[in-house]
């Protein structure tokens, strides 16, 4: 499995790149919208990204996975009980993605 992290846009990624990590950038401000702590099995505290946020990032990043598997985790998303659809279209708008989440969100509510 393929280590992913989301870091400012106009850090240098190349080290990260050519050891096999996959970068994805923001702006600065951006970077923590949605960034929440979680601990692991181990007992370590984890950064991560909420749903929404996740969910705002396959959206930016649509054309990087396979068609089945952006539609298997929209689905999934919807079907959750937990989903805050607000946080969702806030984040959206932060990451100019709400049009496309509105027609994506439209087809599957």
């Amino acid at each position: 499995m393929q280590q992913t992290i989301t870091i400012y846009t106009g850090y240098n990624t190349k080290r990260l790149t050519e050891s096999g990590v996959k970068a994805f950038t923001v702006k600065k401000e951006l970077l923590d919208i949605g960034r929440i702590e979680v601990v692991d099995s181990y007992g370590y505290i984890v950064p991560m990204y909420d749903l929404e946020r996740t969910i705002c990032d396959l959206i930016r990043s649509r054309s990087w996975f396979e068609i089945q598997d952006f539609r298997t985790a929209l689905k999934t998303y919807v079907k959750r009980q937990d989903k805050d659809l607000n946080r969702l279209m806030r984040y959206a708008e932060s990451f100019h993605v709400e049009n496309i989440m509105r027609k994506y969100m439209k087809v599957l509510l």
